[in-house]
Protein backbone atom coordinates (compact mmCIF):
# COMPACT_ATOMS: atom_id res chain seq x y z
CA UNK A 1 0.00 0.00 0.00
CA UNK A 2 1.45 3.28 -1.21
CA UNK A 3 2.26 5.76 1.64
CA UNK A 4 0.46 9.33 1.20
CA UNK A 5 3.22 11.99 -0.46
CA UNK A 6 1.85 13.97 2.13
CA UNK A 7 -0.52 14.08 5.50
CA UNK A 8 -3.99 14.59 4.54
CA UNK A 9 -3.70 14.01 0.74
CA UNK A 10 -5.53 10.90 0.91
CA UNK A 11 -8.63 12.84 3.28
CA UNK A 12 -8.58 15.25 0.69
CA UNK A 13 -8.94 13.27 -2.10
CA UNK A 14 -12.44 12.03 -1.08
CA UNK A 15 -13.21 15.55 -0.12
CA UNK A 16 -12.32 15.71 3.96
CA UNK A 17 -10.24 18.75 4.42
CA UNK A 18 -11.12 18.18 8.01
CA UNK A 19 -12.22 15.68 9.97
CA UNK A 20 -14.71 14.95 13.17
CA UNK A 21 -14.45 13.14 16.23
CA UNK A 22 -17.42 10.72 15.25
CA UNK A 23 -15.70 10.48 11.70
CA UNK A 24 -12.85 8.47 13.66
CA UNK A 25 -15.47 6.92 15.94
CA UNK A 26 -16.95 5.36 12.94
CA UNK A 27 -14.16 4.38 11.34
CA UNK A 28 -13.05 2.39 14.40
CA UNK A 29 -16.45 0.87 15.04
CA UNK A 30 -18.79 1.47 12.19
CA UNK A 31 -16.86 2.02 8.83
CA UNK A 32 -20.26 0.60 6.55
CA UNK A 33 -21.84 4.43 8.30
CA UNK A 34 -18.73 5.87 7.58
CA UNK A 35 -19.23 5.58 3.81
CA UNK A 36 -22.50 6.74 3.27
CA UNK A 37 -21.99 9.74 5.32
CA UNK A 38 -17.99 10.78 4.17
CA UNK A 39 -17.74 9.26 1.17
CA UNK A 40 -21.54 9.48 -0.39
CA UNK A 41 -22.39 12.58 1.64
CA UNK A 42 -25.51 11.05 2.70
CA UNK A 43 -26.88 13.56 5.31
CA UNK A 44 -29.86 12.55 6.67
CA UNK A 45 -30.12 9.22 7.28
CA UNK A 46 -32.61 7.96 9.82
CA UNK A 47 -32.13 8.45 13.23
CA UNK A 48 -33.13 6.56 16.49
CA UNK A 49 -35.33 7.00 19.85
CA UNK A 50 -32.41 7.03 21.59
CA UNK A 51 -30.41 9.33 19.43
CA UNK A 52 -32.95 11.83 19.44
CA UNK A 53 -33.76 11.14 23.41
CA UNK A 54 -29.78 12.51 23.82
CA UNK A 55 -30.43 15.29 21.64
CA UNK A 56 -33.83 16.73 22.23
CA UNK A 57 -32.35 16.43 26.25
CA UNK A 58 -29.18 17.91 25.82
CA UNK A 59 -31.21 21.24 23.75
CA UNK A 60 -33.67 21.68 26.98
CA UNK A 61 -30.65 22.14 29.31
CA UNK A 62 -29.57 24.80 26.88
CA UNK A 63 -32.62 26.21 26.50
CA UNK A 64 -32.92 26.08 30.79
CA UNK A 65 -29.09 27.05 31.52
CA UNK A 66 -28.22 29.53 28.85
CA UNK A 67 -31.72 31.44 27.30
CA UNK A 68 -33.34 31.12 31.10
CA UNK A 69 -36.20 29.61 29.47
CA UNK A 70 -38.43 27.98 32.21
CA UNK A 71 -38.04 24.15 32.56
CA UNK A 72 -41.51 22.90 31.78
CA UNK A 73 -41.52 24.82 28.57
CA UNK A 74 -38.27 23.71 27.39
CA UNK A 75 -38.99 19.87 28.50
CA UNK A 76 -42.37 20.72 26.13
CA UNK A 77 -40.41 21.64 23.71
CA UNK A 78 -38.29 19.16 23.83
CA UNK A 79 -40.47 16.28 23.52
CA UNK A 80 -42.57 18.26 20.65
CA UNK A 81 -39.17 17.76 18.78
CA UNK A 82 -39.05 14.21 20.05
CA UNK A 83 -42.17 13.44 18.03
CA UNK A 84 -41.24 15.20 15.21
CA UNK A 85 -38.03 13.06 14.24
CA UNK A 86 -39.56 9.69 16.01
CA UNK A 87 -43.13 8.01 16.01
CA UNK A 88 -44.39 5.56 18.24
CA UNK A 89 -43.66 2.33 15.81
CA UNK A 90 -40.05 3.25 16.28
CA UNK A 91 -38.08 0.67 18.77
CA UNK A 92 -38.52 2.07 22.63
CA UNK A 93 -40.42 5.18 22.18
CA UNK A 94 -42.55 5.45 24.57
CA UNK A 95 -39.95 4.71 27.25
CA UNK A 96 -37.06 7.24 25.51
CA UNK A 97 -39.74 9.89 25.51
CA UNK A 98 -40.67 9.25 28.78
CA UNK A 99 -36.82 9.63 30.15
CA UNK A 100 -36.48 13.43 28.47
CA UNK A 101 -38.06 15.33 31.34
CA UNK A 102 -36.07 13.59 34.29
CA UNK A 103 -32.67 13.50 32.55
CA UNK A 104 -33.19 17.29 31.70
CA UNK A 105 -34.01 18.10 35.12
CA UNK A 106 -31.37 15.78 36.64
CA UNK A 107 -28.50 17.39 34.14
CA UNK A 108 -29.22 21.12 35.63
CA UNK A 109 -29.20 20.01 39.06
CA UNK A 110 -25.71 18.81 38.22
CA UNK A 111 -24.83 21.80 36.14
CA UNK A 112 -25.66 24.04 38.52
CA UNK A 113 -24.67 22.60 41.24
CA UNK A 114 -21.00 22.35 40.10
CA UNK A 115 -20.47 25.39 37.83
CA UNK A 116 -21.15 29.10 37.61
CA UNK A 117 -22.19 29.90 34.04
CA UNK A 118 -23.07 28.61 30.27
CA UNK A 119 -20.13 30.01 27.91
CA UNK A 120 -21.35 28.38 25.15
CA UNK A 121 -23.40 25.72 23.35
CA UNK A 122 -22.83 23.54 20.50
CA UNK A 123 -19.71 25.89 20.08
CA UNK A 124 -17.72 24.80 16.91
CA UNK A 125 -14.21 24.25 17.19
CA UNK A 126 -11.04 23.88 15.33
CA UNK A 127 -7.84 21.75 16.14
CA UNK A 128 -4.80 20.24 14.34
CA UNK A 129 -3.33 16.89 15.61
CA UNK A 130 0.22 17.55 14.34
CA UNK A 131 -0.61 17.23 10.45
CA UNK A 132 -4.40 16.68 10.68
CA UNK A 133 -7.09 19.18 10.96
CA UNK A 134 -10.45 18.05 13.02
CA UNK A 135 -13.64 20.12 14.30
CA UNK A 136 -16.27 19.41 16.41
CA UNK A 137 -18.98 21.07 18.40
CA UNK A 138 -19.00 21.19 21.96
CA UNK A 139 -21.93 20.54 24.20
CA UNK A 140 -21.27 23.01 27.07
CA UNK A 141 -18.28 24.86 27.70
CA UNK A 142 -19.10 26.00 31.80
CA UNK A 143 -17.54 28.58 33.38
CA UNK A 144 -16.65 27.27 37.07
CA UNK A 145 -17.05 29.26 40.62
CA UNK A 146 -13.18 30.15 40.25
CA UNK A 147 -13.94 31.50 36.66
CA UNK A 148 -12.12 28.16 35.01
CA UNK A 149 -13.55 27.10 31.83
CA UNK A 150 -14.28 23.60 31.22
CA UNK A 151 -16.26 21.45 28.47
CA UNK A 152 -19.00 19.48 29.54
CA UNK A 153 -20.19 16.80 27.33
CA UNK A 154 -23.48 15.97 28.13
CA UNK A 155 -23.92 11.84 27.66
CA UNK A 156 -27.60 10.38 28.37
CA UNK A 157 -27.58 6.48 29.25
CA UNK A 158 -30.12 3.53 29.94
CA UNK A 159 -27.32 1.90 32.54
CA UNK A 160 -24.94 3.48 34.29
CA UNK A 161 -21.73 3.23 32.75
CA UNK A 162 -18.83 0.76 34.62
CA UNK A 163 -15.99 2.44 32.50
CA UNK A 164 -15.54 5.46 30.16
CA UNK A 165 -16.22 4.78 27.19
CA UNK A 166 -13.23 5.12 24.22
CA UNK A 167 -15.47 6.34 21.69
CA UNK A 168 -16.50 9.20 24.36
CA UNK A 169 -13.10 9.62 25.75
CA UNK A 170 -11.13 10.45 22.16
CA UNK A 171 -13.74 13.00 21.76
CA UNK A 172 -13.16 14.89 24.51
CA UNK A 173 -9.47 14.52 24.54
CA UNK A 174 -9.97 16.50 20.80
CA UNK A 175 -12.24 19.13 21.90
CA UNK A 176 -9.59 19.52 25.59
CA UNK A 177 -6.70 19.89 22.48
CA UNK A 178 -8.35 22.50 20.93
CA UNK A 179 -9.42 24.55 23.32
CA UNK A 180 -6.88 23.99 25.87
CA UNK A 181 -9.25 23.54 28.48
CA UNK A 182 -9.88 20.45 31.01
CA UNK A 183 -12.71 18.28 29.64
CA UNK A 184 -15.88 16.15 31.44
CA UNK A 185 -18.81 13.47 30.83
CA UNK A 186 -21.77 13.91 32.46
CA UNK A 187 -23.28 10.68 32.12
CA UNK A 188 -27.17 11.15 33.40
CA UNK A 189 -29.01 7.94 33.70
CA UNK A 190 -32.58 7.42 34.56
CA UNK A 191 -33.88 4.24 36.80
CA UNK A 192 -36.74 3.08 35.61
CA UNK A 193 -39.46 1.29 37.65
CA UNK A 194 -42.59 -1.36 37.07
CA UNK A 195 -44.99 -1.71 38.63
CA UNK A 196 -45.92 -5.03 39.59
CA UNK A 197 -49.56 -5.16 39.02
CA UNK A 198 -50.25 -3.10 36.12
CA UNK A 199 -46.75 -3.75 34.36
CA UNK A 200 -46.73 0.19 33.79
CA UNK A 201 -43.04 1.94 33.80
CA UNK A 202 -41.99 5.27 35.32
CA UNK A 203 -38.75 6.46 35.96
CA UNK A 204 -38.35 6.84 39.84
CA UNK A 205 -34.85 8.79 40.10
CA UNK A 206 -31.79 9.61 37.84
CA UNK A 207 -28.08 8.84 38.51
CA UNK A 208 -25.40 11.60 37.87
CA UNK A 209 -22.28 10.02 36.96
CA UNK A 210 -18.88 12.59 35.98
CA UNK A 211 -15.62 11.14 34.59
CA UNK A 212 -13.15 13.03 33.35
CA UNK A 213 -9.91 12.00 32.22
CA UNK A 214 -5.84 12.48 33.27
CA UNK A 215 -3.74 14.20 31.32
CA UNK A 216 -1.19 10.97 30.53
CA UNK A 217 -4.56 9.08 29.41
CA UNK A 218 -5.78 12.32 27.44
CA UNK A 219 -1.91 12.10 25.17
CA UNK A 220 -2.77 8.05 24.74
CA UNK A 221 -6.42 9.37 23.01
CA UNK A 222 -4.44 12.27 21.20
CA UNK A 223 -2.14 9.01 19.89
CA UNK A 224 -4.75 6.81 19.06
CA UNK A 225 -6.32 9.49 16.86
CA UNK A 226 -3.70 10.33 15.25
CA UNK A 227 -2.55 7.09 14.30
CA UNK A 228 -6.20 6.43 13.21
CA UNK A 229 -6.25 9.41 10.95
CA UNK A 230 -2.81 8.23 9.28
CA UNK A 231 -4.30 4.30 8.97
CA UNK A 232 -7.49 6.50 7.19
CA UNK A 233 -5.22 8.77 5.39
CA UNK A 234 -3.13 5.92 3.81
CA UNK A 235 -6.43 3.82 2.53
CA UNK A 236 -8.13 6.51 1.03
CA UNK A 237 -5.27 7.41 -1.05
CA UNK A 238 -4.84 4.35 -2.51
CA UNK A 239 -8.15 4.01 -3.35
CA UNK A 240 -9.38 5.61 -6.76
CA UNK A 241 -13.09 6.41 -6.45
CA UNK A 242 -15.45 5.84 -3.73
CA UNK A 243 -16.84 2.54 -4.78
CA UNK A 244 -13.49 1.01 -3.91
CA UNK A 245 -13.96 2.58 -0.66
CA UNK A 246 -16.88 0.70 -0.24
CA UNK A 247 -15.62 -2.58 -1.12
CA UNK A 248 -13.54 -2.20 1.95
CA UNK A 249 -16.24 -1.41 4.20
CA UNK A 250 -19.14 -4.07 3.51
CA UNK A 251 -22.35 -3.70 5.58
CA UNK A 252 -23.69 -6.29 7.93
CA UNK A 253 -27.19 -6.46 6.86
CA UNK A 254 -28.21 -8.52 9.51
CA UNK A 255 -27.87 -5.24 12.07
CA UNK A 256 -31.24 -3.84 12.45
CA UNK A 257 -29.89 -0.18 11.32
CA UNK A 258 -30.13 -1.76 7.37
CA UNK A 259 -33.27 -2.48 7.75
CA UNK A 260 -34.49 0.84 7.24
CA UNK A 261 -36.97 1.58 3.61
CA UNK A 262 -34.26 4.40 2.99
CA UNK A 263 -31.17 2.30 4.27
CA UNK A 264 -31.97 -0.57 2.38
CA UNK A 265 -32.79 1.27 -0.97
CA UNK A 266 -28.65 3.17 0.01
CA UNK A 267 -27.45 0.00 0.56
CA UNK A 268 -28.81 -1.91 -2.96
CA UNK A 269 -26.86 1.15 -4.54
CA UNK A 270 -24.05 1.37 -2.82
CA UNK A 271 -23.32 -2.64 -2.25
CA UNK A 272 -26.24 -3.92 -4.14
CA UNK A 273 -27.06 -6.49 -0.79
Amino acid sequence: MLRPNRPMSGLEKFGLDTVSPSTINEWISYRPRFVLRKIYGYKDLPTSCAMERGNQSEYAVKLILQDDMDTDEAIKLALQNFDKACTPQMKDYEYERMCIPSIVMGAVKEINWNFGEVVSFQQEIKGKLNEYNYRGFTDFVLKDKDGKNFIVDLKTAKRKPYKLSSSHARQISLYSHALDCEAQLLYIVPHKQTDRKTKEVTIKSTEAIWWSITEQDKQKYLDECQEVLRVMDMVLYNCNDKKEVAELCYPNIDDFYWDSPQILKIRKEIWNV
